[in-house]
């Protein structure tokens, strides 16, 4: 296939940076009016802009990609080491089907290359298409949206709104085998009917209320450091920080609580794209939206080129090792703590894999098995993994 068939340039203005020479865009390769398509076998990132919104607003949207765009080239460099391409904003199809695959074949070109897609606007809907191109892929993935919403859908939504919310819904009625585990971080219950995070339950998913993620954000690095495929609703941020958003509320995330966990997720060696999704341009006061997106995109940057290289973990490589004996069940636990890193990993027998599963899990874990409490993330994949 041929790229750059498929996207149309990044506008002019957007590469304005008057007495910016050392701003993140003069570091980007970008598909400019009468430049050449960007080399992005070689980049690190390629940023993807998406008007795509119809299955929620009867129109769609060009400009909350490109006022994002333009926020972020106007920032300092994440890195000196820097390798971006900006692809452009991706032509939308006649029809969303026809987006949705348009989608679906760049992302899979991208991963195939170990190039992170790092998408700029749209609806959330086309979480389903990010996730078909690692099937494409042959990927068994993690998937986690941050979205005050769980993605599974109800009978409360309008029907303009049903397809944006049920895209968890269409994946997993599709049966499949390519979605190891999806986590939900930061709903807020009064958006979700019970029966949604019951259903979550039933099927060995994660879900973390909005207010017990924000007592302890740190809990949810290790979520991110096991996730493949992060989708970040702009939904999920309180009105008052971002008030172009699609479904907006006076309660939800502060816009730096967010950058925080888009930095986690950057720097998981695991983690091989990240979706910002649901905002409206023309309704952005000031570009305050725009301005906190491309901060977070800046922060997962960021996070990206401060990786470790500890992915896939293994317990040979310099750790040290802790076994942790529960005396009521006369079983044990094995966590590993890396010596490069101080992040921690556990270890979770499993009568269907080859071998153990490494899941990735926090100081307080450890500290919980030492009280003789059995971690809750290591009794959610003990069942996923001998179910």
């Amino acid at each position: 296939m041929k790229m750059n068939d498929y996207f149309e340039q990044v506008p002019v203005e957007n590469n304005c940076l008057p007495g910016k020479q050392k701003a993140f865009g003069t570091r980007v390769q970008k598909y400019l009016p009468g430049g050449k398509f960007p080399l992005w076998e070689k980049a690190d990132i390629a940023i993807i802009g998406i008007s795509e919104y119809r299955n929620v607003h009867k129109e769609n949207c060009t400009s909350a990609a490109s006022q994002a765009r333009k926020a972020l080239y106007e920032l300092s460099p994440a890195d000196k080491k820097m390798k971006i391409a900006d692809l452009g904003n991706l032509k939308t199809g006649r029809s969303i089907d026809d987006s949705l695959a348009a989608l679906r074949d760049v992302m899979s070109e991208l991963l195939g290359k170990n190039t992170v897609p790092l998408i700029l606007g749209g609806s959330k809907d086309l979480t389903l298409a990010m996730f078909r191109a690692y099937e494409a892929n042959k990927r068994t993935i993690n998937l986690t949206a941050v979205d005050s919403r769980p993605g599974m859908g109800s009978r409360h939504y309008p029907e303009t709104e049903a397809a944006d919310q049920s895209y968890l819904s269409r994946i997993i009625s599709s049966r499949s085998k390519h979605l190891f585990n999806y986590s939900n971080i930061g709903y807020q219950s009064c958006f979700t009917d019970r029966e949604e995070t019951r259903l979550l339950e039933d099927l060995l998913f994660d879900s973390f209320r909005l207010g017990m993620v924000r007592e302890n954000l740190k809990e949810m690095e290790p979520v991110l450091r096991d996730t493949d495929l992060l989708m970040i609703s702009m939904s999920s941020i309180r009105q008052s920080d971002a008030p172009a958003v699609l479904f907006p509320s006076p309660n939800g995330f502060p816009g730096e609580e967010v950058c925080q966990l888009a930095w986690y997720g950057g720097q998981s060696e695991r983690l091989t794209s990240l979706a910002l999704f649901d905002w409206y341009g023309r309704y952005d006061r000031r570009y305050q939206t725009a301005h906190q997106a491309a901060q977070i995109a800046w922060y997962f940057i960021d996070g990206y080129y401060k990786r470790k290289s500890e992915y896939p973990f293994n317990p040979s490589r310099e750790c040290t090792k802790f076994i942790v004996n529960l005396t009521d069940t006369g079983s044990e636990i094995v966590f590993y703590k890396s010596n490069k890193s101080d992040r921690w990993w556990m270890e979770v027998p499993s009568s269907k894999l080859p071998k153990s599963l490494m899941v990735a899990c926090s100081y307080e874990d450890y500290q919980r098995a030492c009280h003789q409490e059995v971690p809750e993330r290591w009794w959610q994949n003990f069942r996923k993994v001998n179910h």
